[in-house]
């Protein structure tokens, strides 16, 4: 009777064995995920973008670069400037040149990278938003949650539907 118990635990011990290599195996011969080097991200700032901690699956590649773009940011910084202007078309050009003077550096920065994300999605041919584009070379619209848009991505390079 002794024996028999033995033994059990041996064999039980042995299959315990055996699954986790075998799952080991089957795992190290799946396909990893594909995980794109740049995500261009092109919305407005009604349109909030989520599941931004997803963007590196634990790939091979380094960190994924996330790039976010509102593409309304020109036109909020147009509204800022062109507030309670008078209705001398010289003296409001002065104001307006004025103020854009006064720009601080965090002000100029987002137009330039806004301008720089209208560049881009003009190159890429991003025609709606949002919009998130893979390595320059997929779009994926209408999303706005980054962990879905990437999981779509994946199943597009896995040849999936």
């Amino acid at each position: 009777m002794i024996r028999n118990t033995h033994s059990n635990c041996f064999v039980a011990l042995g299959v315990l064995v055996l699954v986790l290599l075998v799952v080991s195996v089957v795992q190290a011969t799946e396909p990893a995920a594909v995980a794109p080097q740049i995500v261009e991200v092109f919305t407005s700032s009604d349109l909030p973008i989520t599941g931004k901690v997803a963007i590196n699956p634990g790939s091979v590649r380094s960190k994924t670069e996330l790039q976010i773009y509102e593409l309304d940011g020109i036109q909020r910084i147009e509204v800022e400037l062109s507030r309670d202007l008078t209705a001398d078309p010289e003296q409001s050009k002065r104001i307006v040149l004025q103020r854009i003077q006064q720009l601080d550096e965090a002000s100029r920065s987002r137009m330039q990278h806004t301008a720089m994300g209208l560049a881009n999605a003009v190159q890429y041919g991003v025609d709606r938003y949002p919009a998130m584009v893979f390595d320059g070379e997929v779009a994926i619209f209408g999303v706005t949650d980054i962990r879905e848009a990437l999981h779509r991505y994946q199943r597009w390079r896995e040849g999936g539907k």
